[in-house]
């Protein structure tokens, strides 16, 4: 499937060159950007067009993971390229009081990058959740959005699907089911059990509302099914979770008639650490199909 992914890349070759990226005298920028009295840190590199912008997993800082800066030092040789920390992590300020959203996230990273005067429209790469979030950027915002990248990203139905078809409750049952359960459970009702208040019904509620962005370009890049995203199931009951979640990665196809699927071979979810050759192969993808799109 990788040697798909990289044949579609020699396709668009002339489409990645630096010459073809926009000419621009786009500097460097490291630095905390005001959302209305609260701070954002924001670290774009790189010139051309369409600039991309990086929403990493929960909890993870991107401006200053090593991981993610590798990924985008390569990005950022084609492109204009932009780390985004959330409220409440690496060099942003704390959120306000109370549970947060997916549009809580999608309105700071906005204005973020309103207030940093970085052009859209945007080629948003979202890894996990940070891919929820950039649905719902792309719902809410849709004129600033160029395309999707969603990195092994957290589903709208995820969480709930999963509950499903755990068993119901039984006396002596496996611990591991017992403490799957109690994990989606708390997920969906409790934001204080995640940490960044994340209500996640809202949140999916939120994503629900993107039902189509046309032609624009839908990378996604997915884990590999041997992976196993709830740890310590049965093999049988991990597979039927893994089986759910694969359906739902193939799902995101609809949201666009230039949507694109690559699956990996062996990484599991923790894409940008595992394969981040992988994650860069998508990006870059994705930003030859916006140039592609602009053009037409």
């Amino acid at each position: 499937m990788h040697q798909t992914l990289v044949a579609k890349l020699i396709a668009c070759v002339a489409l990645l060159s630096p010459a073809t990226a926009a000419i621009s005298d786009d500097k460097a920028i490291d630095g905390r950007f005001d959302v209305g009295g609260r701070s954002i840190r924001l670290a774009c590199k790189g010139a051309g067009s369409p600039s991309v912008v990086i929403d990493a997993g929960m909890g993870t800082a991107p401006v200053e993971d090593p991981g993610w800066n590798a990924i985008a030092d390569q990005v950022a040789s084609i492109t204009r390229v932009c780390l985004y920390d959330r409220a409440g992590l690496g060099g942003s300020d704390p959120a306000p009081a109370g549970s947060r959203s997916s549009l809580d996230s999608a309105a700071d990273l906005h204005a973020a990058l309103s207030s940093a005067r970085i052009e859209g429209p945007y080629l948003l790469v979202g890894h996990s959740v940070g891919g929820l979030h950039a649905q719902v950027f792309a719902a809410k915002y849709p004129s600033d959005t160029a395309g999707l990248v969603l990195v092994s990203t957290t589903h709208p139905d995820q969480f709930s699907t999963w509950l499903t078809l755990l068993p119901a409750p039984a006396q002596g049952e496996e611990k591991a089911v017992t403490e799957a359960r109690s994990f989606l459970i708390s997920m969906q009702t409790d934001p204080s059990k995640n940490e960044e208040r994340l209500d996640m019904r809202a949140s999916a509620r939120q994503a629900h509302l993107l039902t189509s962005l046309g032609s624009k370009p839908v990378i996604i890049a997915t884990h590999s099914p041997r992976f196993r995203m709830v740890p310590g199931l049965s093999e049988p009951l991990a597979v039927k979770l893994e089986d759910a979640t694969q359906r739902m990665q193939r799902g995101y196809l609809s949201l666009s008639t230039n949507a694109h699927q690559n699956v990996a071979e062996r990484a599991g979810h923790g894409l940008p650490h595992e394969a981040p050759k992988f994650v860069v192969d998508n990006i870059l993808q994705g930003v030859a199909a916006v140039r592609e799109h602009v053009v037409r």
